[in-house]
């Protein structure tokens, strides 16, 4: 089996699995990037000392600019060399996995951006101005992110069928088209209560009816959500660098300080590794340091 045709082969099957268009994207390229600098030869005469020598090769290590490339990203080459030649061994087209020897580089995990309880408050201030029904919707959508944790991709994608406020859940749709559900506190239940009633008014409220639409009444876009974010944000008087993103890290961060359960929080965010989740336990304990430094 030549390399490029297992590529194909293994991108189907990553497709299969459910993985996101994102991580199929990225493995594509640093397999490519190996049957290039290789050459398109058969998976079973790659040994552990090719993938050594490409894995220290200018191809791996730098950027196309030239500038060094982050040991995140090295690391995700590593893991889409391993995840692919398990996938030939598997496959049976390759009797030893050459990228058995194959270990991450320890990097440093960048904090992610969260509010603070004081920023929340005053956003919600900036949230809560004004009974328009934009002003309406505005407020559900970041109270939405912020109560639930869901990613931007999933809120946008949201109908109105996916609202259940008998048993207070949303269904929503995960990375790689799988489906998922959170659930509401009280607040958000009245929030949706009131909004989906307001709406109702105006018809057209199927359950194929997009959640959140504009004044067209069309599905609300990721970057219009985006721009209206920042708006609210300066009304807030919030300057540092913060996205909508962090909507979802701050939920995290205070499940996890609410609850000391990781397990809980992987579960909330529809992590597939622990370890992905980690880092909201290290967000935490930075807090204590810091918090004990002022005793």
């Amino acid at each position: 089996m030549k390399l490029k045709t297992a590529i194909l082969r293994f991108d189907r099957q990553l497709a299969a699995n459910g993985r996101s268009s994102h991580t199929r994207a990225a493995y594509r390229r640093d397999m490519r990037n190996l049957a290039q600098w290789l050459g398109n030869q058969s998976v079973s005469k790659v040994r552990p000392d090719d993938l050594a020598r490409f894995l220290t090769s200018e191809q791996v290590l730098l950027r196309p600019d030239g500038g060094p490339r982050k040991p995140i990203s090295v690391n995700r080459t590593k893991s889409a060399l391993r995840s692919f030649f398990s996938f030939c061994v598997e496959s049976g087209w390759v009797k030893e996995n050459p990228a058995r020897l194959i270990r991450s580089s320890p990097a440093a995990v960048k904090e992610p951006g969260i509010l603070t309880a004081a920023e929340i408050k005053r956003l919600r201030v900036a949230l809560d101005r004004g009974n328009s029904p934009l002003a309406t919707r505005d407020r559900l959508i970041f109270e939405l992110l912020l109560g639930t944790g869901i990613r931007l991709g999933s809120l946008v994608a949201l109908n109105v069928g996916d609202v259940d406020l008998r048993t207070g859940a949303l269904r929503i749709r995960l990375k790689g088209g799988t489906e998922g559900r959170v659930f509401l506190n009280p607040g958000l239940r009245r929030l949706l209560r009131r909004y989906l009633k307001e709406n109702s008014t105006q018809g057209d409220c199927g359950d194929d009816t997009p959640l959140f639409r504009t004044n067209t009444r069309r599905r609300l876009g990721a970057r219009q959500i985006q721009l209206r974010f920042a708006n609210r944000l300066s009304e807030a008087g919030i300057d540092r660098p913060i996205s909508v993103h962090s909507l979802r890290h701050t939920f995290a961060t205070r499940l996890y300080e609410k609850t000391g359960d990781l397990h809980l929080v992987q579960q909330a965010l529809g992590h597939r590794q622990i370890t992905t989740t980690e880092i909201y336990a290290q967000v935490s304990d930075g807090r204590l340091k810091q918090a004990v430094k002022t005793i």
